[in-house]
Formats: C-alpha cells, structure tokens, sequence
C-alpha cells in the first residue's frame, strides 16, 4: 500500500489568549465534579470548551470573527454562563447550546480591557482603556440579561486586570505602575480607598500591572511588566516581599486552593512557583521553575479536587500545557497537541483533492498519483501537488465546516449565520479550479451550520444547524426537505446545567454510502439515527448512550455503524436492530492495550476501497487498523481483568509480538508504506506520523497522511536573554 504523507497543507492554529476553569477548586477530599469544563480562549475570537474526563476531550467551539480577539474569560457562579470581553466595549455572553452569543453588553466606557465576577457571582467588574471600571449586575440569574449597575471612581490610566477582595472591594492593577483598591459600597460611592505603587521600569516607560490576585490569607499578588512579583499586606496595603524571577513580562498569575502556593509567568517562557514558608509571618520564597513553554505564556488557571490537581497554561505557542498543581516540579507534563479533534482538512480520492477550512478561507490542492520516491529527483517531488483553488469569505464569521461532494464539482462552505454552495469546473489546462458561487441554491443563504456533508451521491447536503436540527438539502430542486429536531428527555429537566447545555450539541455526524441513514453524536455519549426519505427527515430514535463521549464514527458498506469513543473503544453497531454485531460483542472489550492505552483520542475512521472489513482508526499521533473479519487473538480474561479494558500484561505482551512479527512492517517503525500488509493481521498500529491533521483514503491501495509539525507553524521570535535559565 502506498502512503503519502503530505506536509504542505498549511494549517496554523492561533494564539491562546485566556483560560478559565467554570467551577472553582473544592477541598481535597471532594470528587471533582461531572460538570468541570475548561474555556479555551484564542486571538482569532474562537472560544474551546473542553472536558478534562477521559484525559481531555475537545467539545465544541463557540466560533468567533475576523477581527475579534478573546482576551478574557469568566463565568458565572454555577459554571452556566460564559462571559467574553475582546479588543472592543462589550461584553459578550454566549449560548452553550447553539454557539451563539446571546447578548453584547455596551459598557459605554471605553474599551474593556480586564474582567472579574465576585465571590458570590452576582457582579461583573469589567476594567476599561479610560480609567473606569464598570459594576454589572448578574443577580436576576437569567441568561442574556446583565444590568448595569454602577460606575467607580474613574482613574487616569488603562485598568489592565483586575480581582476581588471580598464582596466589597474590588483590585486593579493599572498601566501607570499602580494598584488601586475601589470599595463597591454604595456608603463610599466607588471610592478609591488605596493606592499601591510597583517599582519603575528602567527605559523610564510606565510600568505595566499586567496581573494581580487576591488570597485568602488577606495578601494581594501582583504581576508586572518589569518581571517581578510583589506580596502586599490587603489590610494596610503595604509591601511585604518582592521577587525578580522573571527577565521580562509577567502576564498570568494562579494560585492552589489554600492559596499557599503561586505561580507566575510570562514572555520568559517560564513558570516560576512560589510557596509560603513561614505561616504566621507569611514570608514567600520561589522553590522552583520549570521552561515549558516555547514561547510567551498568556493565560494560565488552576482546578484542584481529590484525586485531581491542574495547571493549565497556554499562549503564543498555540498548544494546551497539562501540569500538577501539587507536583509541579517533578510531575509529568502534556502538551495537547495543536491539530484540532474534528478534522478541517478533507480528502477527495476520485479527483485526488485535499482540502483545508480555517478562519474565513478555504484551499484546495489537487495530489497527482503516487511515485516511488526514488524514482524521482527532489524537484519533481516538489510537482507531486498544487494549490488549484483558494476561496475566502466576504464576511466576518469564522467558518465553521466545508464540505467537498466525491465527483469534485461541488463546495459547501457554512458559517453559523449562512451555507454557500459553490460549482467547481477544471480550468483547461487541468492547472486550477475555476470556482463560481451558485446562483440557484436560494435555501441555503438564511442557512448556518455546524457541520456539513454531502451525500455518497452528491444529491444531498446534510446541515446539522446551530440548535442541533438536523436539515437536508436538496441540490437538484434548491429546496430543504425537513428539520427535525431530537428530544433527549434524559437532559430536558436539567436545560440550565452547563452539562446539559454541553453535552446536548451534536458534535459529530456521519452519512451511510447510500445516503439513507445519518447518525450524530453527541459529547453526553447519545448516537442518534435518522432515516432521509424524499419528503421528511424521520428521526429513527436513540441507537445508544455510551459511557464515554463518542470522538469518531463512520457507516460501513454493510450500513453497520463504527463509533469510537474516548476510551480508545471501538464499537460495532447494527443499525437495524440497535445492537452489537458479533465481532464488536467479541472484541470490543478485548482490544490491544497498544491501542486502548494512547492517550490521544481517535479524530476519525475510514476504509478501504479494496478491503471494506478493514476499519482505520487514526488520532493526532497514530495511525492503526482493525479487520472487522476475525477476532483478536486473545484469550477472554476474567471480568476485573475486562473492567481494566484490557487483558493480562504478559499476555498481552506475548499476542502483540506475534502479531507484529506477522506483519511485514514493524507495528512501530512503518517507513511510509504498507503495500505488503496481510489480510491475515486483525490489528496494525504505527506512531511514525505525527501531529496528524487527516488520515484517509486516496483510492485502491492508497492512503494519504496529512501532518503539521509544530516546527512549521509560523511564530514570532521567542524572548531570548544571555542568562542561564535553570530548568
């Protein structure tokens, strides 16, 4: 089998520009709860909701626009309400249901710089360009309704974050090198009750507060622009220690639950972490550092529960930082790779076409036919492709989903307010696709979409919509036949919960060969069917709830249904009488530990034209197949062993070096091609490629490998300093 493996596809994440936890850290002798999510907000306006169960699971997306940057995040008390400020004088509260935003406060006071909620959850304080710093009410607990309240004592300079102490005062640190404290008491009218002067940069330029925290032990920590990081006594709001442990910016603070541990870091690249070493004097020292980073760190947050502890970090270099709290230094560390869960890249293997949909553009690449590398000098292999295509949107919104038909003459774009359909013609050279916006496809302009397909035949485009309804679209007639909408009577009782409100986003969607059946999925682990008939779209009902959220499915030739799930489980499903098949009753619980221990989850499943019982399974950093026509060669194992998802270690160790002595590539070291694998291997994984935008099919004997590198992604030079940093 022949593999291209194909870098040129030029994908480039963005920035991370804020983070934050929906629930605050519990004690440590209490579960973390079910409805834990992180808010992952970058500089193109998109804003990631993750679950950190099943080692970090990638939700949905709330899209953003051209222009728009998400500088800061916080919700509401609760975790059910996500507030966004970014480069302008509003405040966005957005819908987890749909993606949209509900409401666009105007705080009519300048641009909104900082943002924090209080305690209690009731108020948001929002820190302007202007000096102002704007009290909004939250209390009615109501989504899309925030009140104002009132306005504090207006300084002279850019608030640039800001904390509350307490429900009665509010911290901010400010572009003139000084933090002041407002009171929120109606008897003190917002005054300004004290101001706290940080030490002057030495290009005698205004130092920058770029951070500050407030800790229960009535201290405030602050962050600033010449590197260093002050304790002030909250009561006298006097200095207590200062430390030099950063050669530049300090743009993020976090604390641990007790508030006895800080860390800090900043354009330096560094996470420092600072302890508490004398309790009754509260004297700090900085205990260790560690570089992770490759670049600037722009956000940083904490969540801490019994059995849980995390640091999570992120910034220029585009890629989450998973650490321990509790075992910063010496504990084990993960880098979320930066190729996203659901696939933007397609592959199109009758006219060999790769597409790629980021921001508000789309490119398309025409792959000629496999050559032996060493029949070719260098330069040729540099002709192996061409950009025949480049469409980008006249609008704002960040396109959600693209979609190419199989024949190559049809391109569905969509973003959440609208779907264009483009016609693609070869040009008459063969050189480049002339691409002209169809005129007749009237029903689809009022039309957004989440995810689209098209059809095996191209007749139809399947839109799952904003609210989660199901549209189909006919291209012939320029009509839609029907939206049906699905009642999850398991989550109606619960619509304000953030898990509910989550969970309820069809995420995932797949169409059978013969454009009968569709099946979604949805984070809460719900694999709906739908029949598609020529007048209705009829729901078919719940085929299965799974423990896990499903992260890929596909129909199969024989209209049976692959789901794997976050736990690395591959399940097989018939759709007619809603159970397993045989061989997914057999094995699905008695899969490789080689598979079910990865830690990246599975972004997607395809099969071969030649060999349609051979199911591909790929994620960020391996590539693996399964043959759906025999059975795994192990031996069943006693039910705890089953509860583990696997089989005895040396067992299991035993199978697999069987297997991978029967395979003509070793399991672990393929070197670009599988032309020789046996139809007589159940199971064949590799870890070559990596990260992996797209794994697919290019026809008869051919697969195509798409990857991005991190050392090719575009980044700003990084800071650089002549002294040694201790790592």
């Amino acid at each position: 089998m022949n593999i291209h493996r194909c870098r040129f596809v030029d994908y480039t994440p963005h920035t991370i520009t804020a983070l934050s936890f929906n629930l605050p850290s519990v004690a440590s002798n209490i579960q973390p709860p079910s409805t834990l999510r992180l808010a992952v907000g970058r500089s193109n306006g998109d804003i990631e909701i993750w679950n950190p169960r099943w080692s970090w699971v990638h939700e949905i997306t709330l899209k953003g626009g051209q222009g728009r940057s998400i500088e800061g995040l916080v919700w509401s008390k609760g975790g059910n309400r996500l507030f966004s400020i970014g480069g302008s004088t509003s405040i966005t509260e957005w819908d987890l249901n749909t993606g949209l935003p509900v409401l666009s406060h105007d705080c009519n006071a300048g641009v909104v710089w900082s943002l924090a909620i209080s305690p209690d959850g009731e108020q948001l304080a929002a820190g302007c360009d202007n000096g102002t710093v704007v009290l909004l009410d939250l209390s009615s607990g109501i989504k899309g309704q925030i009140d104002h309240l009132k306005i504090l004592q207006r300084s002279n300079n850019r608030i640039m974050s800001l904390a509350w102490k307490g429900a009665n005062q509010v911290v901010g640190g400010c572009s003139d090198g000084r933090i002041r404290v407002w009171s929120t008491e109606s008897s003190n009218n917002g005054r300004i009750l004290a101001t706290m002067k940080v030490d002057k940069s030495r290009l005698d330029e205004s130092t920058l507060v770029w951070s500050v925290l407030v800790l229960p032990n009535k201290q405030i920590v602050s962050g600033d622009s010449t590197g260093s990081i002050k304790f002030w006594d909250a009561q006298n709001f006097s200095l207590l220690q200062s430390f030099k442990s950063h050669e530049a910016d300090i743009l993020c603070l976090a604390s641990n639950y007790k508030g006895n541990t800080i860390f800090s870091a900043g354009v330096d690249r560094k996470i420092v972490s600072y302890k508490i070493v004398n309790s009754k004097l509260k004297r700090w020292a900085s205990v260790s550092n560690r570089l992770l980073h490759a670049h600037d760190i722009r956000a940083m947050t904490t969540f801490e529960a019994k059995g849980t502890s995390f640091l999570i970090s992120g910034g220029v270099e585009r890629t989450l930082v998973i650490n321990s709290v509790t075992n910063f230094m010496d504990g084990m560390f993960r880098k979320i790779p930066i190729t996203r869960h659901r696939p933007c890249v397609q592959a199109i293997s009758e006219p060999r076409l790769l597409m790629l949909w980021n921001d508000q553009s789309v490119k398309i690449w025409k792959v000629d036919e496999y050559i032996e590398p060493d029949a070719e000098s260098l330069q040729s292999e540099e002709k192996g492709k061409r950009l025949v295509a480049k469409i980008t949107l006249n609008c704002e919104e960040n396109v959600t989903s693209a979609a190419l038909s199989e024949n190559g003459s049809l391109l569905a774009v969509s973003t959440l307010a609208e779907t264009k359909l483009f016609e693609l013609t070869p040009s008459e050279n063969g050189s480049r696709l002339l691409v002209q916006k169809s005129n007749e496809a009237n029903a689809l302009s009022s039309l957004g979409a989440s995810i689209i397909r098209f059809s095996q035949d191209s007749s139809k485009l399947i839109a799952v919509t904003p609210e989660s309804d199901i549209v189909v679209y006919n291209v012939a007639n320029d009509e839609l036949i029907e939206e049906s909408s699905v009642n999850d009577s398991d989550d109606e009782d619960d619509e304000q919960n953030f898990h509910a409100a989550s969970s309820r986003n069809i995420f995932r969607l797949s169409v059978s060969n013969c454009g009968k059946y569709v099946a979604t999925a949805r984070p809460n682990g719900q694999i709906n069917l739908f029949e598609i008939t020529k007048t209705q779209v009829r729901p078919l009902g719940l085929l299965t709830k799974l423990n896990s959220a499903p992260t890929a499915l596909k129909f199969t030739l024989k209209n049976t249904l692959i789901i794997a799930t976050a736990e690395i489980k591959v399940l097989e499903f018939d759709i007619n009488t809603k159970s397993l098949t045989p061989w997914s009753r057999r094995n699905s619980d008695l899969l490789p530990r080689d598979l079910i221990n990865l830690v990246d989850k599975c972004c997607g499943i395809f099969f071969e034209p030649c060999s349609p019982n051979r199911v591909w399974l790929w994620g960020a950093n391996w590539l693996a197949f399964l043959d759906l026509a025999q059975n795994m060669p192990f031996q069943r194992v006693a039910k705890r062993k089953i509860d583990r998802l696997g089989v005895d270690e040396e067992e299991d160790r035993a199978t697999t070096q069987e297997i991978r002595k029967s395979l003509p590539l070793n399991g672990h070291d393929v070197n670009g091609t599988a032309d020789n694998a046996s139809t007589s291997v159940p199971f064949w994984m590799t870890l070559k490629y990596r990260p992996m935008l797209l794994a697919d099919t290019l026809g008869a004997g051919e697969l195509v490998v798409i990857e991005r590198p991190p050392f090719d992604v575009p980044l700003p030079p990084a800071f650089w300093s002549n002294h040694k940093i201790k790592v």
